[in-house]
Formats: structure tokens, sequence, C-alpha cells
């Protein structure tokens, strides 16, 4: 896409946005994540604080226009992608069939999930990536922005209220009587123009874990009714994981772990419920991986050694997302292709998936490390509790698709019975939606668990290390 730039001293990324072409921004404009990359055709740019004259390639959140004009080069590849393969679906206890036509959205960091429903059934389903991906991919570069300033903030409450009232106007929302919103701490803080910044800082205390029903209006959605919003129990466990709660029923010997760009875990051991979360990272979302994407069409999604794999969409190969990172590990593994560190065997600059698609060893490590926090957490947890968990629910859309079996090969998940619920956040939301008078069960489960953050905990950093081989 050629454009023509006539604004000066702003970053061209903003520029764009403002223009609806919002560019695949993942580390929130610093520069380091080389998403945003755009060709200068004409004019005089400043590119992260130098001067130069066009042509020239650079990091649209880096360079400025500094001439009156210029032209720009945008790649298809550069624009942040609007939807792809996201989960939508739960297993879960029927919902009640009340007559009314209602919503439920599922908030997430990266992604995000809505469905209308009408007599208990789910007649209309819409999901999208999060517009605030493009001011940062995860929870503690948002929490930042938002710090910034009263504007700042507005600008992420304002992404957030654009995702939805996409969604709505997809499923057709306008019959909907109320819409039921679940999400993490800091994503249910800023859809409410709530400054999430205490949860960044010690002790991470939320601002607030209750939030009152809402005019849909006051939070900048273009809808009619209210807006119900399930509670969170602490600054890193939230609305999404009271959801999971409620909907597998979580009884003794029994763990919830929720895998996104967090990996949330609540245990039930029979003599109380605790819980804690792991920061994972983005990197099974592509971030920070040469050919690393999230889950759209193009992105190989399964793999299985010898240039076999599955491409969602059908289409030719344009990345790696998370749950194929996962196969490669595992599979290049059994195949004596890597070691016990990840090193290339034999030794290589790269190895390549497909034409074009290649994984470097710093891809790797990026890799092992998301796995290692994961296994550390569960590890961790029990360790503390006593005991093993007899049995896992595996919540998110990045467990609906993962294979089991090659997240238990490469020491990812332990290997133990386990089960795959699907999205439970979006269908916690769907059943206060249905049933109002159920958010106040939901807010007597807020403290009922009792969190222990991970580096406190004895262990911890050698279940890490542990985590960050291969077996």
């Amino acid at each position: 896409m050629r454009l023509f730039i006539s604004e000066r001293g702003r970053p061209l990324s903003a520029i764009l946005a403002e223009r609806g072409a919002s560019l695949d921004t993942r580390c929130g404009g610093a520069g380091t994540c080389g998403r945003c990359r755009v060709s200068l055709l004409s004019g005089r740019w400043d590119v992260a604080g130098r001067a130069a004259d066009a042509p020239l390639a650079a990091n649209a959140c880096q360079a400025r226009l500094l001439s009156d004009s210029g032209e720009i080069d945008v790649p298809e590849s550069s624009f942040a992608p609007r939807n792809g393969r996201i989960a939508a679906e739960w297993t879960a206890q029927p919902l009640p069939a009340t007559p009314e036509t209602v919503v439920a959205v599922d908030v997430g960091t990266t992604t995000v999930a809505a469905v209308k429903i009408r007599g208990g059934a789910v007649v209309a389903t819409a999901s999208a990536f999060n517009a605030q991906s493009r001011f940062g991919d995860n929870v503690i570069a948002r929490i930042h922005h938002a710090g910034g300033s009263a504007a700042q903030l507005a600008e992420l409450q304002s992404a957030i209220a654009e995702t939805i009232n996409a969604l709505l106007a997809e499923i057709g929302a306008e019959d909907a009587v109320r819409i039921a919103v679940a999400g993490n701490t800091v994503m249910t803080c800023l859809l409410h123009g709530i400054d999430p910044a205490s949860i960044g800082v010690m002790p991470f205390t939320p601002p607030r874990r209750r939030f009152a029903p809402r005019p849909a209006a006051a939070l900048g959605l273009r809808h009619r009714g209210a807006v119900l919003t399930l509670p969170c129990i602490s600054g890193y466990i939230g609305g999404d994981i009271v959801a999971g709660i409620a909907e597998t029923g979580l009884g003794p010997g029994e763990m919830l772990v929720d895998i996104g760009t967090n990996c949330e875990i609540v245990f039930d051991t029979g003599n109380g419920v605790v819980c804690a979360a792991a920061a994972a990272g983005p990197a099974f979302e592509g971030a920070g991986i040469v050919c690393g994407c999230r889950a759209v069409e193009g992105a190989i999604d399964h793999y299985a050694g010898n240039g076999d794999f599955e491409v969602i969409g059908g289409v030719a190969p344009k990345g790696l997302c998370g749950s194929a990172m996962v196969d490669f590990l595992a599979v290049e593994r059994r195949l004596g292709h890597l070691n016990a560190c990840g090193r290339l065997q034999p030794p290589a600059p790269s190895f390549t998936i497909a034409p074009g698609i290649v994984i470097v060893e710093g891809d790797i490590e990026q890799l092992l490390k998301a796995k290692a926090a994961v296994h550390a957490g569960i590890a961790t947890l029990e360790d503390h509790c006593g005991r093993p968990a007899d049995r896992l629910f595996l919540a998110g859309g990045f467990a609906k698709y993962l294979d089991r079996a090659n997240a238990v090969a490469i020491g990812m998940l332990p290997d133990r019975p386990s089960v795959i619920v699907g999205n439970t956040s979006l269908a916690g939301a769907a059943r206060v939606a249905c049933e109002p008078e159920s958010l106040a069960r939901l807010e007597s489960y807020i403290d009922l668990p009792v969190e222990r953050p991970l580096n406190t905990l004895p262990g911890f950093e050698d279940n890490f290390i542990d985590g960050l081989l291969l077996p």
C-alpha cells in the first residue's frame, strides 16, 4: 500500500493507525519487534533519532517525517492481523434457556471473542485480535502506557471498545438486553477506564476486584443495554479464571491451567484452593520469533517433521504459530535434531520448516523460556501443596489447538490425565449474561483461592531452570 504523508514530527505508526491502517506494533512502539517495517520512498525522515533522506527502510514506530511531505510503501506483512483462529467454544454445563437475547464477551490480552445467545443456545459468534495490541503485546506494556497520562488510559479504553463494537455489529447484538464480560484483571480495569498502575508494582494490588453494572455507552460501547462484569481474584488472577473455576466445577485434586500470554493456575488441594500466575510471555503468539506469527490464515499450526505440516486456511505458509512451535520442539528433539539444551544438531545457523520459514537458536531459547514458565508454575505449586494434581483442566485457545502429547514430551505439561475445556472465560460470561443473579455467586469465589506468588515459593527458580531443558 502506497501512501502520502504530510504530518511532521509524529510516529508514522500513529498516523497510519488514525487512518485505519493499524500496523503490528506489538512491542508498544519501542522499535524492538521489527514487525512494522515500511519503505520510505521520498522525503526526509527522523529514524530512531537520526535524520536521513529516502529511500530507506524503517520501523514505522520509529520514523517521523521531517520534510513537508513524503511517500511510503507498507507491505501487507506489516499490518496488524484483525482476525484469526480464536477459540469461542467451550465444554461445560448447558446454558439456561432464558427467552431473552444476551451477549457474552471474553476480553483477552491478545484476543477478544463474543457470542450472542438466545434461548440458551449460541446463535452467533465473532472474534478478533485486541486492538490494544498496538500499545504492546502484554499486560505490563499496557499498564505502563495507561499510566502515562489520562489521555493514554483513554486510548486503551477506546481501543478495546473499538474491538468489542466491531464484534457486536458482526453478531447483530441490537436485540440483546445485556452484555456480560470476563477478562483478566488488567483488561477488565482498562475496559472500565480504571488505571491499573497498582497491578504493575509490588504487592500487585488491583485497584478494584468487583465492578458494578454500567450502561454500555459509559464504556464506549454502541449498545443500549447494561454491562455486567465478572469479578477478579487478584492483580494477575482475573474474572476469566473465576469463570473457569465455576465452569469446570473444580474439585479436590483438580487443577485449572489457562495458558496464554500469562499462565494462570488454580489448584484445589482438597484442603484449600491455591492459585498462581506465571509469565509465559508472548513467544507462543509469535513475538520475538523470526518467522513467528499468530494463529491466522497462512500460519503453520501443526508440524510432524521432515516437511510434513498443516497450514491454517490451506494456503502457502507465512509463519509459525504457537501450537506448531510446541510440535517443533517435541518432534525435532525426538528425531535428534535438538539436544537437551535446544541447540541444533548438527550445529547450523537455522532450521528450515518450510520454504522461507525457519527457526533460529535464538527462537528456540525464547520458546524454552515460555515452556519453562508453564512447567515451573505447575511444578512449584504442586511442590508447595505437597501433592500432584490428579487431573488438569486445560483452558484457553492455545490449549484447544495444542498437541497434548507433544506438550508433555517437551516437559511443558505433566504426564497426567487432562481435559481440554475451551474458552471457559467466555462460558462464564455467557452464564452471567443468561442468569444475572449468578454474578453474586461468582463474587463469593474471589476470596476462595489463596494466591501464592511463584517467585516467593521455594524451588521456583530450580523448577524454571529444569524447565529450560528438553527431556
